[in-house]
């Protein structure tokens, strides 16, 4: 992508003049004809230095999934309104309100008047696209329902985007208890208890031991704060470095699975995106081992995407999705008579879906309750660190009494 200094002639014959980010001239031309003027003369604008600095702020920018969700239900809309596709994404274009989006559609929006499909299109941008938008839209495509493939990929997307929303919902509280508790004992720590200590020292006489513990924990944090972030980050790293490799994210996410009280969660809400996945391509008419793949990655883990690997195979030899899914170990036994009755009465997407809907609502329930759980316990244990805190110095002042008596 460069930005391109234009000089071009509307319908009336004025001259206009712009600037525009484009891949290329022809692109650019393309941009400039479906808004209704035609380029007489281009050439790149700005040195080596501002194209570096524009570079590093696009990729600082970068068009979020509540902007995709929002062009989603408005393309949806203007297509089962009769708008045709490339007039559709131009429209949108120019409604677009972030930079990063409005030049991602006008890049679309030329390379389907150039005859390139909506899907192609798509899989060009597959960091704001996933695979499962680009597949559904293949198939609506191809089966000429386009506008009934978006919306279907609208509630796909609205309902992510809700569970995602509650879930960072009920985080920012715990969160927010823990950072302010934390900063409160790290600042008593650190600036309080060593005034009262350097007055002990000063004074002499035999400190309580709760007053000699708490010293010595200030004298740590004090001299070697710098400690804990070096072993967070060290940690950081090692994890991040072992994730990046295949086998070490297949072990870190067996380990997340298999984790006490938040394990059970994990897997439930990995099983509501593989059912809700596979059960919106199902219904957008994608081939069932092609959305079975898709659905496996979109679980978002790679353990519980090898415990399906089976599944496929068993697809293939012709013995259903349901009965694979059993043998795997990976479903409950209350979601596989669900896929069993879904498979039997033709209506395996749809049960797929209400699936997805009964352990979203499961996760939503139990998070609520775990973190109903969390706020006081975390409250409980800042008000027993800054207990013992108070009450240390109050024994070592009493203490400071018997001596002066």
């Amino acid at each position: 992508m460069a930005i391109f200094n234009y000089i071009a002639l509307d319908p009336s014959g004025v001259e206009v003049k712009g600037k525009l980010d484009a891949p290329d001239e022809k692109t650019l031309a393309a941009v400039l004809r479906s808004r209704g003027v035609y380029l007489m003369e281009v050439k790149k604008a700005g040195d080596g230095a501002s194209r570096g600095a524009r570079k590093l702020f696009r990729r600082r920018s970068k068009v979020t999934a509540a902007e995709v969700a929002i062009f989603t239900c408005q393309l949806s809309s203007l297509l089962e309104a009769g708008v045709p596709l490339d007039k559709a994404v131009s429209i949108l274009s120019g409604l677009a309100e972030g930079a990063p989006l409005r030049e991602l559609l006008e890049g679309m929006s030329a390379g389907i008047q150039g005859g390139r499909s909506f899907a192609d299109c798509l899989a060009g941008h597959p960091g704001v696209f996933p695979e499962i938008y680009v597949n559904t839209v293949r198939a609506g495509e191809a089966g000429g329902g386009l506008d009934a493939a978006l919306t279907r990929m609208n509630s796909y997307l609205e309902e992510s985007a809700r569970i995602k929303d509650e879930v960072t919902s009920a985080l920012i509280y715990p969160l927010i208890l823990a950072v302010l508790g934390g900063g409160a004992v790290v600042f008593m720590l650190v600036f309080v208890v060593p005034r009262f200590a350097a007055v002990f020292e000063d004074l002499g006489g035999a400190v309580p031991t709760p007053a000699k513990i708490l010293m010595a924990a200030s004298h740590v944090t004090s001299r070697y704060f710098w400690i804990a972030p070096v072993i967070s980050a060290g940690i950081w790293a090692f994890v991040k470095k072992i994730g990046g490799t295949p086998e070490g994210r297949l072990r870190l996410d067996g380990m997340k699975l298999r984790a006490p009280v938040i394990g059970p969660l994990l897997r439930k809400s990995a099983i509501a995106r593989f059912a809700r996945t596979l059960g919106t391509l199902l219904k957008s008419g994608i081939q069932i081992l092609e959305a079975l793949a898709l659905s496996a990655r979109a679980a978002g883990n790679t353990a519980l995407e090898k415990e399906l690997g089976p599944v496929m195979d068993g697809v293939r030899k012709g013995r259903g999705v349901a009965r694979p899914i059993a043998e795997s170990g990976a479903f409950p036994v209350l979601a596989v008579h669900m896929l069993t009755v879904g498979e039997e009465t033709g209506r395996l997407d749809e049960m797929l879906l209400k699936l997805a809907g009964g352990y979203e609502h499961e996760v939503r329930t139990s998070l609520k309750r775990l973190m109903a759980a969390l706020e006081p316990a975390i409250i409980m244990l800042m008000a027993l660190v800054v207990g013992f805190i108070v009450i240390s110095l109050l024994l070592a002042v009493f203490s400071l009494n018997e001596i002066s008596l």
